[in-house]
């Protein structure tokens, strides 16, 4: 049918056979059960709070479990459908995200939320079972799935996260009932803890085996439904457990019971939301500055910890959401024609650079081909493109960042763009690749001392240090299953000025603008990924498991 959107997803044998006795009983086609079903979930789930739309078992225990390897077999099998691509987006919107779930994630975590949905529904019409699923109760509220999913993560949190979530609960426990108002850093503490128990966390197979032993207690035999109106109300009981489980110091049992140390991913994940928290501080300073105070043009975000400076007469204007989700004029205007940029704020949307004008605002004139560099973003992402294009690349700090905050440029192009000569080009290429053969030679003597390589490995090796291309791939296929990785070095030439923005109000030629906010926002990227690694190190160097 014209209009329809293929996709698929996994079930287990029992939904599948479940699925076909509906539509035996109905007397449709398989593709038009799903629609039917589907259409019908979705119309449920949004008419019902949130607290209270139902989500199957199998989603909250990842049932069934991904193979044991990337090619592995699997207990599940793929569920081809055709619906409406609005059908497909709400089925999404109303089903069950555990914290920390991603689309396209680390095979680690929970899968595509439509599967929640199509099972669900499924479930509801034609209730199946198999040996696993056996005896647990089938659907549940999404309140009552996030309090068993509490009770793990409490149970398996590393130091990290114990360390901020128990501090968090004393600043609670000390505010309550007082009047005095909290200081910035005792607000940001439970913002942060907040995102990390509703929002920000890590999946694992340990995490999925402790949820289906949880749910054996609490979601099976005769009490099963009282179990879960315990999982979903949340009272002082089930909090007091939960500080307990949190609060629980495991050592070196548990630790040897896990059979892994999860520190890293817990501080990662503290990291994520520290970083959504200062996303957070970051569109209120946008929206919230004073017109032409110079004081308010400069903010540092705590991680990872670079220098942001606009102009001081800029501003962003926000506006709330309306039925039709559009912007009112002539802001709406201005965002079709590529003068501003729009993103997402609070429950509606902002618009940003903007400049008074007299007692209206206007789009600052000549930004247009730092817009047109967002172009294809998606809305969610043009508040890091703004982050970016305001970095101040070289400011001195009073103490030296953890990271090197450079914006490095590739140089071909700043050649093209005549920032330098063509034997500085050369110059820098020829640094490359001897930095880049150095680090080849640095993978295969770590490859040896390890014990990882004989010595056919190490010739392959050595033959392929011409061919980048090719010694990579034989990196990744000798590393794997180490913690060794092999990164050719790019020829590249460190941008020396300020930020983009600046170097658009100093009159650079269009395409030269938009080029260096292309690149920024890649670099922003990379940088944000190195802080989350080195977020990784500190975590298990302050409270990794040791002997």
């Amino acid at each position: 049918m014209p209009g329809l959107k293929e996709t698929n997803v996994r079930l287990p044998e029992c939904a599948h056979q479940a699925l076909a006795a509906i539509a035996s009983r109905w007397g449709t086609s398989r593709d038009e059960t799903v629609r039917r079903l589907l259409s019908a979930h979705v119309e449920a789930q949004e008419g019902a709070d949130p607290d209270d739309r139902l989500a199957h078992i199998s989603t909250l225990l990842r049932y069934p479990p991904p193979p044991r390897w990337r090619r592995g077999p699997r207990q599940d099998r793929p569920l081809r459908l055709r619906a409406d691509p609005g059908l497909l987006e709400r089925a999404r919107a109303v089903s069950l995200r555990l914290p920390g779930q991603h689309p396209r994630a680390y095979r680690d975590y929970q899968g595509r939320m439509l599967t929640d949905a199509v099972i669900t529904a499924i479930a509801v019409a034609e209730p199946f079972t198999d040996d696993f699923l056996d005896g647990f109760l089938p659907v549940l509220r999404h309140r009552a799935a996030f309090g068993l999913w509490r009770l793990v993560t409490a149970s398996t949190s590393t130091g990290p996260e114990k360390d901020y979530l128990v501090r968090a609960e004393g600043v609670r426990a000390n505010s309550w009932g007082s009047a005095a108002p909290l200081e910035d850093w005792q607000r940001d503490l439970l913002r942060v803890a907040e995102i990390l128990e509703r929002e920000e966390g890590w999946h694992s197979s340990a995490r999925f085996r402790l949820a289906v032993s949880l749910a054996r207690t609490h979601l099976t035999g005769p009490r099963a439904a009282e179990g879960e109106e315990w999982l979903y109300a949340q009272d002082a009981r089930f909090e007091e457990q939960y500080q307990d489980l949190l609060q629980f110091d495991d050592g070196l049992a548990l630790h040897a019971k896990r059979g892994y140390d999860w520190t890293g991913r817990g501080g990662t994940a503290i990291w994520r939301a520290e970083r959504r928290v200062a996303l957070e501080h970051f569109e209120d300073w946008l929206v919230g500055r004073r017109k032409g105070d110079p004081a308010a043009g400069v903010m540092e975000p705590g991680s990872p910890g670079w220098l942001l400076r606009t102009p001081p007469a800029w501003q962003a204007q926000a506006f709330p959401q309306t039925a039709a989700g559009q912007l009112p004029q002539p802001y709406a205007r201005w965002a079709c024609e590529g003068r501003v940029l729009v993103f997402p704020h609070r429950s509606g949307q902002a618009v940003w650079p903007l400049r008074p004008e007299g007692a209206d605002w206007e789009p600052v004139p000549g930004f247009e081909p730092v817009v047109a560099a967002a172009a294809g973003l998606g809305l969610e992402k043009v508040l890091g493109f703004i982050e970016a294009v305001l970095i101040e690349w070289n400011h001195v700090f009073d103490e030296e960042p953890t990271l090197l905050l450079a914006l490095d440029l590739p140089v071909d192009q700043a050649h093209q763009f005549g920032f330098i000569t063509a034997e500085e080009r050369k110059e820098a290429m020829v640094e490359a690749r001897a930095a880049t053969l150095k680090a080849m030679d640095g993978f295969i003597a770590r490859l040896e001392e390890y014990g990882e390589a004989d010595g056919d490995t190490v010739q392959l090796l050595r033959d392929a240090r011409s061919r980048v291309g090719e010694f990579r791939d034989l990196a990744r296929q000798f590393g794997r299953g180490t913690m060794l990785r092999f990164d050719a070095v790019r020829a590249s030439w460190r941008w020396p000025k300020g930020s983009v923005v600046s170097e658009a109000l100093a009159g650079s030629p269009p395409e030269v603008v938009q080029w260096l906010a292309v690149q920024a926002h890649r670099q922003r990227a990379l940088l944000l990924e190195l802080s989350m690694q080195e977020a990784w190190r500190q975590a298990f160097y302050r409270f990794g498991f040791r002997m």
